[in-house]
C-alpha cells in the first residue's frame, strides 16, 4: 500500500520538478567537470591519443613521486590501523580506569585538519622547533636530531592524524562483538594479550579492513602533510606533484598530463572505494551480541591497568598535547627562536590578525563559502536521500547515478576535483558566457561537489529510520506528497538536518586541496592563507591562525557530536531499543 501512495497521481508534478533541477545541478557541478577532466586526459594538442599517459611514465620527476606516495601512504595506513585498533581494544574491552574520557580524547586528532597537525609539528621537530633545541642544547649537537621535512617525518605525522579513523571506526563493532568467546578463553587459561590476538582481531577482521582501507583511501588523497612536509626538500607525492605540474606552464600541454596524472590516481582511490564497498556488503562477523551491554571487560591487574592508562596518557600527549601546546607556545610568542618566557611574551599575533586584509578577507569569504555550501548540500541531498529510500516516486529517474554522483567527488583527492574545475571553467561557459574561474563562484561550486557525501549519508541513516506508515497516514487524510513531505518529515529530520550543515561546515572552514589552486586575489579562504603563511616564514602569524582554525574546528565537531548524542537518544526512547546507542561514527557513516 505504502508504495501505491507514491505512484498517485495528486501533487506529483511537484516533486518531480524539484528531481529534475537537483539532477540539473549536480550535472553541472559533479558529471560535466569529472567528464571534462577525462576528455582532457587524451588530448595532446589538437588530437587525442594515449601520449599523455605514455608522458607520465617516462617523467622522472612523475614516477619519483609515485615510489614516494607507496613509501609514505603504506607504511603510515599500517601504523595508523595498528594504533588505532589497539586504542579501541584498550578503552573498549579492558578496565582501564577513564574509559569514557579516554573516548574523547583519542578522537580529538580526528578533528584537527593534518595540514594543520602537520605546521604544528613543525614547531617541534623543525630545524628551530622545542624539541629539536633541547636535544641540540642536552647532548651537544651540531645539527637537528629529527629532520619532520622528509619521508619519516611525512609518515609519523600522516600516522599520528589518522589513527583516529581505524580507533572510531572498530570501536562500535568492538563493543557489540559478545564477550562469552572471550571468556571461555580466558576460563581455558589464555592470557589477555593472547586472547585478543587470537580471539578478538580475527572477529574483527571485516571492521579492521574496511578501517584500513579509509585510511589508505585518505592519506592517498592528503595534499596538506605532504605539501607542508615535503615542500623544503622537494619531496613530492602524488598530489602535490599533480599541484606542481598544474602550476608549470612552462611545460608543454601541463594541463593535459596533470588530467592523464589524475586519472592514475584516482583509478587508485576508486579501487580502494570499490574494496571498501565490498567488505561492508560481506559484513562477516562471526559472533555479534545483539546488546553491547554484554561485553565484558578483560579485567587486567591492578597493576597492568595503570601502565595501560600511563600508555594511554602518553600516546594522548605526544600525539595532540605537545603539538597544539607547542603551536600554543609559538603564538605567544614575540621572538621566534627566543626561550619563552615572560619578557618574550605576546598576545599581538593574535590581536593583529584582522588588521590583516587579506587574513580578515579570508575568515569572511570562508564563513560565507561554508555556510553557504552547507545550507545546498543539506537541501540537495536531503532531497536525493529521500526520493533514493522512499522510492517510486512519480516522474524521477536515474537515482542510482545521482547517488553515485553524490559519493564520487568525495572519494577523490581534492587536487583532482580542483583540476577538473580549472579545465571545466577557464573558458565562459556555452550560452550564458558565464566566467567562473577566478572567481567566488568556482570556490563554492568546488566545495559543494566536494562535500555533498558528508551531507548525504547522514540525513539518509536519518530518513531510513522514519517509519513510512507515517507519511502513508498523511497521504490517506488526502495530503499532497510536497505537504507530506513538508508537514512530516521535515520536523522529525530536524536534528538530522542540523547535524549535516555542521558535518560540511567543519571540513568547509579549513579546506586546503581545492582551496590552494582555485584561489585568487581576493577569494582567499582560511586554509590558504595559513599555508601562504607558513610558505613566506611568517612563523609566529602562522601558529596563531593555526591555534584559531584548532579551536573552530574542535568546537564546531563536538556540537555535531552533541546534536547526534541527543538524536539518538530521542530515537532510543522513542524504539524502546535494549541496544546501546554509540554517537561515534560507524564504518558505513564514514
Amino acid at each position: 500500500m505504502g508504495k501505491e501512495l507514491y505512484k498517485t497521481k495528486k501533487g506529483w508534478i511537484g516533486p518531480a520538478a524539484i528531481w529534475w533541477v537537483i539532477v540539473l545541478f549536480l550535472i553541472f557541478v559533479v558529471v560535466y567537470p569529472i567528464a571534462v577532466l577525462i576528455l582532457n586526459s587524451f588530448q595532446a594538442g589538437e588530437s587525442f591519443s594515449l601520449a599523455n599517459y605514455a608522458r607520465i611514465f617516462q617523467d622522472k620527476s612523475i614516477v619519483n613521486s609515485m615510489l614516494n606516495s607507496l613509501k609514505v601512504v603504506v607504511p603510515s595506513t599500517l601504523i595508523s590501523t595498528v594504533l588505532g585498533v589497539f586504542l579501541a581494544w584498550a578503552v573498549v574491552r579492558t578496565n582501564v580506569p577513564g574509559k569514557r574520557v579516554w573516548k574523547t580524547l583519542l578522537s580529538i586528532p580526528y578533528f584537527i585538519p593534518p595540514f594543520i597537525g602537520a605546521i604544528a609539528w613543525t614547531f617541534l621537530l623543525g630545524p628551530k622547533g622545542f624539541v629539536n633545541e633541547a636535544a641540540m642544547s642536552m647532548f651537544n649537537l651540531t645539527k637537528p636530531a629529527f629532520d619532520v621535512y622528509s619521508i619519516g617525518g611525512m609518515i609519523f605525522v600522516m600516522s599520528i592524524y589518522r589513527f583516529a579513523v581505524p580507533f572510531i571506526v572498530v570501536m562500535p563493532t568492538m563493543q557489540k562483538v559478545s564477550a562469552s568467546v572471550e571468556e571461555a578463553a580466558r576460563i581455558s587459561g589464555a592470557s589477555p594479550w593472547k586472547t585478543m590476538k587470537d580471539i578478538t582481531l580475527p572477529l574483527l577482521g571485516p571492521s579492521i579492513i574496511g578501517a584500513m582501507l579509509l585510511v589508505f583511501m585518505f592519506l592517498l588523497a592528503d595534499f596538506g602533510v605532504s605539501a607542508v612536509l615535503g615542500a623544503p626538500n622537494q619531496i613530492r607525492l602524488m598530489t602535490t606533484e599533480i599541484f606542481y605540474i598544474i602550476n608549470r606552464p612552462d611545460m608543454a600541454n601541463h594541463l593535459q598530463i596533470a588530467a592523464a596524472y589524475s586519472m592514475l590516481l584516482s583509478v587508485f582511490a576508486l579501487i580502494g572505494l570499490w574494496a571498501y564497498n565490498r567488505v561492508l556488503r560481506t559484513n562477516k562477523y562471526a559472533v555479534v551480541s545483539g546488546k553491547s551491554a554484554a561485553v565484558e571487560p578483560t579485567r587486567l591487574s591492578s597493576k597492568a591497568k595503570w601502565i595501560l592508562f600511563a600508555v594511554l596518557l602518553v600516546i594522548f600527549l605526544i600525539t595532540t598535547c605537545s603539538p597544539i601546546i607547542a603551536s600554543l607556545i609559538t603564538s605567544l610568542t614575540k621572538v621566534y627562536g627566543v626561550p619563552f618566557g615572560i619578557e618574550n611574551f605576546t598576545f599581538a599575533n593574535f590581536l593583529n590578525l584582522m588588521d590583516i586584509k587579506n587574513i580578515a578577507r579570508a575568515f569572511q569569504n570562508s564563513a560565507v563559502l561554508s555556510v553557504v555550501s552547507a545550507l545546498v548540500i543539506m537541501v540537495v541531498t536531503l532531497i536525493i536521500a529521500y526520493i533514493a529510500i522512499r522510492k517510486n516516486v512519480r516522474g524521477v529517474a536515474g537515482v542510482k547515478i545521482m547517488q553515485v554522483m553524490v559519493t564520487l567527488p568525495y572519494a577523490l583527492p581534492g587536487t583532482i576535483i580542483a583540476l577538473g574545475m580549472i579545465l571545466s571553467f577557464t573558458q565562459p561557459l556555452p550560452l550564458v558566457g558565464w566566467e567562473l574561474y577566478g572567481t567566488f563562484g568556482i570556490l563554492m561550486i568546488a566545495y559543494i561537489a566536494r562535500f555533498l557525501n558528508l551531507g548525504y549519508n547522514n540525513i539518509a541513516g536519518a530518513i531510513s529510520q522514519i517509519d513510512p506508515s507515517l507519511e502513508e497516514a498523511a497521504r490517506i487524510s488526502g495530503a499532497s506528497q510536497m505537504r507530506t513531505f513538508k508537514d512530516v518529515v521535515i520536523p522529525l529530520l530536524k536534528t538530522s538536518l542540523f547535524s549535516s550543515f555542521f558535518l560540511v561546515l567543519a571540513p568547509t572552514l579549513s579546506e586546503i586541496s581545492l582551496s590552494s589552486l582555485l584561489w585568487s586575489v581576493g577569494n582567499e579562504t582560511i586554509g590558504t592563507v595559513v599555508y601562504s603563511s607558513q610558505e613566506e616564514g611568517k612563523i609566529l602569524r602562522t601558529a596563531a591562525l593555526a591555534i584559531l582554525l584548532i579551536v573552530i574546528i574542535i568546537l564546531l565537531n563536538f556540537i555535531v557530536q552533541i546534536i547526534s548524542e541527543r538524536s539518538g537518544k530521542k530515537r532510543k526512547k522513542k524504539r524502546k531499543s535494549s541496544e546501546d546507542i554509540d554517537p561515534m561514527l560507524t564504518m558505513e557513516e564514514f
